[in-house]
């Protein structure tokens, strides 16, 4: 299987230094720099096309038709063409490619530069059970990913699992700055934040406990976590943050058309 990605950004290089890492597939970059990793590298779009097997597109969303006319012309059928650009469906880019049946569009997350990301994709109906496994071991490289049938799902997990990671860092802003400001020293105040969080996911990933059930567990009557939760709840902060979450997902709805 030969893999080429077109556009070695930040996502770009981490899905491509994925790839390599876990031996899927032999693995090509079309980008203007040389890529700071070895690899096999071209800075023509349609060299790269034309010798790939799996087409992943990862550039700017506002780039995204410029490469597609780029390549069109040496397009094969069974070419499947990957894109992670945020906001550009799948009637757009089939569009853009004169109905091209094998297309894929995936939202893929920060997290995927240290292997631990996240992605949801949507096939469009020319791809097989076969491709679809292709796709998700490509996806799987990288993290973990949910196919979904129905392509608006994409828009909120633009907003939830995308935007995730800033909620989270603001999350754990909030854990180090409380510790710094009670006493901790900022590097010990980080460690404490990243610290509590990571233990928590991997043990509710572990235990496979209710995130609610976890909540109520930790929240002894009279204890101190229960005393915090009687501030947050009088801010409302739970449906506030499902507010924000709903305003991105609407956000991204908007760009998609």
């Amino acid at each position: 299987m030969r893999i080429g990605i077109i556009g070695c950004g930040h996502m770009g290089s981490a899905i491509a230094k994925a790839l390599l890492e876990k031996g899927v597939g032999k693995v090509s970059v079309s980008n203007l720099k040389k890529p700071p990793f070895k690899i096999n590298w071209t800075t023509d779009n349609k060299i790269l096309a034309q010798n790939a097997d799996i087409i992943l597109i990862a550039v700017l969303p506002d780039a995204v038709k410029s490469v597609i006319n780029e390549i069109k012309p040496v397009l094969k059928n069974n070419t499947i063409i990957i894109s992670i650009a945020a906001g550009v469906p799948l009637k757009r880019l089939a569009s853009w490619t004169k109905n091209h049946k094998k297309i894929v569009r995936v939202m893929p997350n920060l997290p995927a530069q240290v292997l631990e990301g996240i992605s949801v994709w949507k096939a469009s109906s020319g791809i097989n059970k076969q491709e679809k496994q292709t796709v998700a071991q490509l996806l799987n490289s990288f993290g973990k990913s949910i196919e979904v049938k129905n392509e608006d799902l994409i828009n909120i997990a633009t907003a939830v699992s995308g935007g995730g990671p800033a909620y989270t860092a603001a999350f754990l802003e909030s854990l180090a700055d409380a510790a710094q400001k009670i006493g901790f020293s900022k590097t010990d105040a980080r460690s404490l934040a990243l610290q509590s969080a990571y233990g928590s996911i991997l043990y509710m990933e572990k235990t496979g406990l209710d995130f609610a059930e976890v909540k109520n567990v930790v929240q002894t009557k009279g204890g101190t976590t229960s005393a915090g939760f009687k501030i947050l709840k009088k801010k409302n902060w739970q449906k506030t943050l499902e507010k924000a979450l709903f305003a991105g997902y609407k956000r991204a709805r908007e760009i998609s058309n």
